[in-house]
């Protein structure tokens, strides 16, 4: 009989081990734990079934919790998907440049500047504006202007490209003769590579043309060294020095000047629709140091909508040593439409 009790006891402490690790867990409201299977739940209570008690019923007002025990096959597929994840992180923790190459971390590069795209990427990829004025007056005053202007950024991976272009042609119709006292177009493209994150070499092309100012055409060749002062969402920065070389055509000679030259280019978001921008180009005549010229030009934008807005433009052109008769200070506001090309910012 003692030995019967002693085998019932020990099979109830068997499988109240084994319960232990397979069943589910209740814990009541008084503190005390109940391990067995739930068999059966009603609003009112739920039925657990027990190794050492067989079934019970427990009112489900006295219950605080119950824990189901994990199904094993479960736990497995867990694992079996936790495996490969960690073993991301641990890569990305030897690497941090790998980081992109998981899915969910992929980072917005740039492409590069071209060979990818139509016609190896010279097509694709631009951002900027255009932009065109247009004044009419009759009567006492008879007069015509318009202004057109372009600009177009192409970014890749560590450099970029700008093109930029203006025209002004302005004629006075007063005295039964018509007379175009302006007839000017100015462009250039300039190629900036960063060398680091603050540092860039750039090299660079500008032409001029204005018949009524006996210019026919002035090339100028440049290139130098760039710092990136302040670059954020906001507000970018450019100071620039370097070089260059003044190939200019009047009505009867051709000179050619060695300068050197000093820049700034700023923009400036104030929000989503206002904008600034402006640059300083100053040229030095190497050979004579008596003899420079500089040009501004500041650009306020509002955009209407993301892709139309309007526009005003200040520009000045100085030259202190200006070829014949003609003026040293050139001064330019213009005022119109511009449409913006490309992925807007």
């Amino acid at each position: 009989m003692t030995r019967n009790i002693s085998a019932l006891l020990l099979l109830c402490i068997v499988f109240g081990s084994t319960s232990v690790v397979f069943g589910d867990h209740i814990t009541l409201k008084n503190g005390d734990r109940i391990t067995g299977t739930v068999i059966s739940r009603t609003e009112g209570s739920i039925e657990v079934e027990t190794a050492y008690a067989g079934v019970i019923k427990i009112p489900a007002s006295m219950i605080e919790k119950i824990i189901p025990e994990p199904d094993p096959n479960a736990k497995a597929a867990e694992a079996e998907k936790a495996e490969p994840m960690a073993k991301v992180s641990a890569a990305t923790a030897k690497s941090p440049d790998k980081a992109a190459e998981t899915p969910g971390a992929k980072e917005d590069k740039k492409p590069p500047l071209f060979g990818n795209g139509r016609v190896f990427g010279m097509v694709d990829g631009w951002t900027g504006n255009a932009s065109i004025g247009f004044n009419y007056a009759s009567g006492n005053s008879k007069t015509s202007t318009l202004t057109t202007s372009l600009r177009a950024v192409k970014e890749g991976i560590n450099d970029k490209l700008t093109i930029y272009a203006r025209s002004l042609w302005f004629t006075s119709r007063n005295s039964g003769a018509s007379i175009t006292t302006s007839n000017a177009f100015w462009g250039g493209a300039r190629y900036d590579r960063n060398v680091n994150k603050k540092l860039f070499g750039f090299v660079s092309y500008d032409f001029e043309r204005d018949r009524p100012k006996k210019l026919v055409f002035r090339s100028i060749v440049g290139a130098g060294v760039g710092h990136h002062t302040i670059k954020n969402d906001r507000t970018e920065l450019d100071l620039l020095s370097g070089i260059a070389w003044n190939r200019t055509w009047q009505a009867d000679e051709k000179t050619d000047t060695p300068e050197g030259l000093a820049g700034a280019a700023l923009k400036q978001r104030v929000n989503n629709r206002l904008k600034f921008q402006g640059t300083f180009t100053f040229y030095q005549n190497i050979t004579d140091v008596n003899e420079y010229r500089f040009i501004t030009d500041s650009t306020v934008s509002l955009d209407v909508t993301k892709r139309i807005g309007i526009f005003f433009t200040v520009g000045n052109r100085f030259n202190n040593d200006p070829p014949r008769t003609t003026e040293k200070n050139d001064f330019l506001f213009t005022t119109g439409l511009k449409w913006n090309f490309g992925k807007a910012k």
